[in-house]
C-alpha cells in the first residue's frame, strides 16, 4: 500500500489503542492524532508511536480541535487520511469520523461492513509485535471488567488490517443511520433516486395508494415528513382533484420542497413537527416518521388522527406494535404490500459501505 500511494499518512482516531487495532501497517512513518478528553492518555500514544514508527504525535483534548488541526495538516500538502469508520459502535468513533470528513473528502477507513480495497495480513512475528503493543496498553489501562464479562473475544481480528477508500459523502450518509440530524446535509439522502430498496419500496407505496382511486379519492390529503416532496409530487398526479399538505420540520428539507413544489396551487407546505400538526383528512402519510417520536408522543399522535385513510411504512417488532396499537384504535388494513430486508451500497449505488435496510411492512387502513 504505501509503495502505491507515496503521500505521507494521517491518523486520527479516538485512542491509541485504536492506532494500533486498527491501523498498525499504516502508522510508520505517520502523522498520529488522538482525540480524547484524558490528558493522560499523551504517554500511552508516545508509547505507541515509538513502537510503530510514527513520525509525530499529537493529543487533541476535545472533538472541537479535530477540525484546525485537520485544516493545519491538509494546508501542508497531500496526504492520505485514515480515520474510523463511520459504521462503528462506539459513538465517539462515529463523532471523529465525520469531523474528519468535514476537512477530507477522500478517506481511508477499517472495511467495517464495507468493500475492502486494501489489506494486510500480518506475518507470525508483526502479529506478536503488534499483540505485545496492545497487551502493553491494556495493562496500563485495565478497562476489562467494565463490560461486565471475566472474558470477551477480540472482535475486529488483529492480524488483518482491511481498508476501504471512501468520500465524505458516503461517510455523512452511513453516519444518517444513527444520527438522523445529519440527513438534511446531503440531498436525496436515503438515495430515492439510485436505491433498488428505495425504488421498490416508493413504487409499492405507490401502487398501494393507487388503490383509493377506484373506491372514493381523496380531497384533502396531509403527508408528514415529506422531506424533499417526491411522494407529494406523485401525490398530485395519483389525486389529481386532491390538495395536499405537505408536513416537513427540517428546515433544509423545508427549502427543498419549496423550490420543488412551492408555486403549485393545490400544495401548502407547513414547516412543523409532527406532534404540532392537526391530523385530519381524508388520507394521512404516517410513513416512516413515527420512529423518531417517543413513545408518549407516539400515542398522542395515533389519537388524535382523524382521517378516513392512514398510509404506514413499519418493519419488524416496531410495526408489529404500530399495527396492534391501530388495530385497537379501530383501524383495519384493507391494503399491504412487505418489501424485503436488503443489503446495498449507502448510496444505493457504488459506494463501498453497505448497510442493511431492514426491510417493511406497507399498510393502508381505513377507519
Amino acid at each position: 500500500m504505501a509503495e502505491n500511494n507515496p503521500a505521507p499518512a494521517l491518523i486520527v482516531v479516538a485512542h491509541p489503542e485504536d492506532v494500533v487495532r486498527l491501523f498498525s501497517t499504516v502508522a510508520p512513518g505517520a502523522d498520529l492524532a488522538v482525540v480524547t478528553e484524558d490528558g493522560g492518555a499523551g504517554r500511552e500514544l508516545e508509547t505507541v508511536g515509538r513502537a510503530l514508527g510514527a513520525r509525530s504525535t499529537h493529543l487533541l483534548l476535545s472533538p472541537s480541535e479535530v477540525g484546525p488541526w485537520c485544516r493545519e495538516q491538509r494546508s501542508r500538502g497531500d496526504v492520505r487520511v485514515f480515520t474510523h469508520s463511520p459504521q462503528e459502535d462506539a459513538p465517539l468513533h462515529r463523532e471523529v469520523a465525520l469531523l474528519v470528513s468535514r476537512v477530507f473528502d477522500r478517506l481511508w477507513v477499517p472495511a467495517t461492513g464495507a468493500r475492502p480495497t486494501a489489506w494486510t495480513v500480518l506475518d507470525d512475528a508483526a502479529f506478536q509485535r503488534k499483540l505485545g503493543l496492545l497487551n502493553t496498553l491494556y495493562r496500563e489501562r485495565p478497562d476489562g471488567a467494565v463490560s461486565g464479562a471475566c472474558t470477551d473475544p477480540v472482535r475486529d481480528g488483529p492480524g488483518i488490517e482491511a481498508f476501504t477508500e471512501a468520500r465524505a459523502a458516503d461517510v455523512v450518509r452511513a453516519l444518517s443511520l444513527t444520527k438522523p440530524e445529519i440527513f438534511s446535509e446531503l440531498a436525496d439522502p436515503w438515495g430515492f433516486s439510485r436505491s433498488a430498496y428505495e425504488v421498490e419500496r416508493f413504487a409499492l407505496t405507490a401502487k398501494v395508494l393507487g388503490t383509493l382511486r377506484h373506491a372514493v379519492p381523496p380531497r384533502r390529503v396531509v403527508d408528514v415528513g415529506a422531506c424533499e416532496g417526491m411522494m407529494t409530487e406523485h401525490l398530485l398526479a395519483l389525486f389529481p382533484d386532491a390538495n395536499v399538505q405537505a408536513v416537513e420540520s427540517e428546515p433544509r428539507f423545508v427549502t427543498r420542497l419549496r423550490e420543488r413544489l412551492g408555486g403549485h396551487a393545490r400544495v401548502r407546505i407547513v414547516e412543523a413537527s409532527a406532534e404540532d400538526v392537526a391530523l385530519e383528512a381524508d388520507l394521512v402519510l404516517l410513513a416512516e416518521v413515527l420512529y423518531y417520536l417517543s413513545d408518549d408522543a407516539s400515542r398522542d399522535l395515533l389519537d388524535r388522527l382523524r382521517a378516513s385513510h392512514l398510509l404506514t411504512s413499519y418493519g419488524g417488532g416496531f410495526g408489529d406494535q404500530l399495527h396492534a396499537a391501530l388495530a385497537g384504535r379501530g383501524w383495519k388494513c384493507i391494503q399491504s404490500a412487505t418489501l424485503p430486508g436488503r443489503i446495498e451500497p449507502v448510496d444505493g449505488a457504488g459506494s463501498p459501505l453497505l448497510v442493511r435496510r431492514a426491510g417493511t411492512g406497507i399498510r393502508l387502513w381505513e377507519r
